[in-house]
């Protein structure tokens, strides 16, 4: 969360629940109530995954030599797209706009390197709080810096062309 210039802190959302609909209930009132005691004005979410990605197992094929890739299952589409649901859900339910943004461009703005590491985000979310030990605090952190810089101009160059 950031508070125009100032930084306020970076969390991951983190549910034990076995669930979906009992991870949506825990988004959907945690969000609610970061809403309202912070007064945020703007939310951004990372894009999810695309349904026709495929991904390497790291696997080759002996017959062909290629890489064997797969897709992910359908259970992790319907707990990601349904968490963007209950986002956009409770931010409409408050006025609060939500804004998708692509990982390449939030990693730009935030490492200077598209195609930068979750660790590579961490090393930089470490630099504004050294606390920060989480991966997705951190990649929080850095879709939060991209929506600031796309919000307001003055804060569009990537933190590492600031420096």
């Amino acid at each position: 969360m950031l508070d125009g210039e100032r930084y306020l802190w970076a969390r991951e959302f983190n549910c034990k629940a076995k669930t979906n609909g009992l991870v949506f209930r825990h988004l959907r009132e945690s969000l609610s109530k970061i809403i309202e005691d912070h007064g945020v004005q703007h939310v951004a979410v990372e894009q999810p995954l695309r349904t026709d990605i495929e991904i390497g197992t790291g696997q080759i094929d002996p017959e062909t030599g290629a890489p064997i890739k797969t897709r992910p299952p359908m259970k992790t589409y319907m707990r990601i797209y349904g968490l963007c649901a209950v986002a956009e859900e409770v931010c409409a339910a408050q006025s609060v706009p939500v804004t998708y943004v692509h990982q390449m461009t939030w990693r730009k703005a935030f490492t200077g390197n598209a195609r930068a590491t979750k660790e590579q985000s961490l090393a930089q979310a470490r630099l504004i709080d050294r606390t920060i030990s989480s991966l997705d605090a951190a990649e929080s952190l850095g879709v939060c810096w991209w929506l600031r810089g796309h919000l307001d101009p003055k804060f569009s160059a990537s933190r590492t062309q600031r420096q």
